[in-house]
């Protein structure tokens, strides 16, 4: 085997010249950026962009401190601070041409579980401008019924009788913002970058509702102190593999733990709601806007949907990546209608051409060969996405009395998906925090289809609606009968 080069400050002037390094001086950033949650998203998305501010324009006050909170991040936490904080990013675009990036952004490292008070001290510290968050939707401590925050969390009660050992991101930020409001210093712009939608709303209205029921004192000085604008983010980051590793070695003889694969395409949208000055982020793609719903709903009914769409027809099917079940011409075809006909309804925001654009940018995105991306992760926590991902699209055909036929085959689907086994009999795990429910509701379907209808939690009342439950069960009827594949050819004959 060739020689191999471990990733860190000392080898990076060993690397090949094909390995694209940080050509700044990484000692001379100043951390402004606090980054909670240092996920491959996070390293893919917002720390590529700094890196990019910091390479292109030599903008050196936007370093980030990167900190992770769960003692299951302690694997990312202790391979990012034995490579001197550096990784590489590797894009792979659907033309073949793949680049191995170092990004060499995060210039400081905190591990909550191992000394949370200097965690708190670093939020309290008056030079972090900006936090950011990547902490997925558990990390917002939502009620799974009503989508609000709910204070008898197990963690939340634990913290609360131990302020200073904090276990979720409101106890890090409260005690951290109470040292700035008892040390007279400013506040700070909170930025969430979780694909949630209206991801700035959900962590205000959580986070205000956590200090008004822990530490009420502190609530008006909050809401004085901080701003929480929408983003959106948009980047495939698929889970990196022991083949990625050794593809690093072998091409680029670059030995990196933990490096990030991710597609080229990448998009980051943000309301321009800044406490203090912000990074001109612009000047590497970030698009400020002042109204950020009309391109999150593009998003999430259009790329996000149709994701849920691959994941559930795929795996009945007996795929296991986007790309084979990208490349499934009826699948594409059902997805392609589904926009067509369906969700291009409710985009008023946008041209037919736009959409059309769009929905043609999505499908390459999709059938890139490079990306191996599991349909397994695609369909975990479906009852938290489909939610967001397709009911909206749903209540609003209902409302506007326009044909559901597609969207209420996607439901049919989820359900007979629950059964877990696909057609060629294999049989596939349900990941789910409400997975028992599932498959319980599914099983009911086969004698009284309305039973996955049922589960409130997800639909809510739509079990009572006639129209969309006559449209499903003729859906589910045909998928219970028939192969996925030929229940899908004759749902795109209608």
């Amino acid at each position: 085997m060739a020689k191999t080069y471990q990733l860190n400050m000392e080898n990076l002037k060993l690397l090949p010249e094909s390995v694209l390094k940080p050509t700044y001086n990484r000692d001379l950033i100043k951390t402004s950026i606090l980054h909670i949650g240092v996920s491959s998203f996070h390293r893919s998305h917002q720390a590529y962009y700094i890196n990019e501010l910091i390479e292109k324009y030599n903008v050196l006050n936007y370093g980030i401190c990167g900190v992770d909170l769960l003692e299951s991040d302690r694997k990312i936490y202790n391979i990012l601070k034995d490579q001197d904080g550096l990784y590489t990013l590797y894009t792979k675009a659907p033309s073949g041409h793949h680049k191995a990036k170092v990004i060499g952004a995060i210039v400081e490292y905190f591990f909550g579980p191992e000394n949370p008070l200097a965690v708190i001290e670093k939020i309290a510290n008056p030079d972090i401008k900006i936090i950011t968050l990547t902490i997925a939707e558990d990390g917002y401590q939502l009620n799974q019924v009503t989508g609000a925050f709910d204070i008898n969390q197990p963690l939340i009660n634990n913290e609360i009788k131990n302020q200073f050992s904090p276990k979720t991101v409101f106890g890090y930020l409260a005690q951290g913002l109470k040292l700035r409001k008892l040390r007279n210093l400013p506040g700070c712009t909170i930025l969430s970058c979780d694909n949630i939608k209206a991801n700035g709303d959900t962590i205000k209205e959580a986070f205000f509702n956590y200090i008004k029921q822990t530490e009420p004192e502190l609530l008006d000085w909050v809401k004085k102190n901080t701003t929480f604008p929408n983003s959106m983010v948009d980047r495939i980051t698929t889970v990196t593999s022991t083949d990625d590793i050794n593809e690093l070695k072998d091409i680029y003889a670059l030995d990196d733990q933990w490096p990030v694969i991710s597609e080229s395409f990448n998009q980051w949208i943000i309301e321009d709601n800044f406490l203090e000055k912000r990074p001109d982020w612009e000047k590497v793609g970030v698009v400020f806007t002042k109204k950020i719903t009309p391109f999150e709903k593009m998003k999430l009914r259009v790329l996000n949907a149709g994701h849920t769409i691959l994941g559930v027809l795929g795996t009945m099917c007996g795929y296991k990546t986007v790309f084979e079940a990208a490349t499934d011409s009826d699948i594409m075809q059902f997805f392609k209608q589904f926009v067509e006909n369906e969700i291009t309804k409710s985009l008023n925001d946008f041209t037919a051409d736009e959409i059309e654009d769009y929905k043609h940018l999505l499908i390459t995105r999709f059938q890139n060969p490079y990306i191996n991306d599991r349909l397994s992760r695609i369909c975990s926590e479906s009852s938290a996405k489909i939610p967001l991902f397709v009911l909206p699209t749903i209540n609003d055909l209902l409302n506007s009395n326009n044909s559901l036929t597609k969207s209420a085959f996607i439901i049919a689907a989820w359900c007979k998906y629950n059964d877990g086994v696909d057609d060629n009999k294999v049989p596939y795990k349900i990941t789910d925090n409400i997975s028992g429910t599932l498959i319980r509701n599914a099983a009911l379907s086969l004698h009284n289809p309305k039973k996955f209808l049922e589960i409130e939690s997800v639909f809510g009342n739509l079990s009572y609606n006639e129209t969309f439950t006559k449209s499903y069960e003729a859906s589910l009827k045909l998928l219970r009968t028939h192969s996925t594949k030929a229940a899908i050819q004759i749902i795109n004959t209608k």
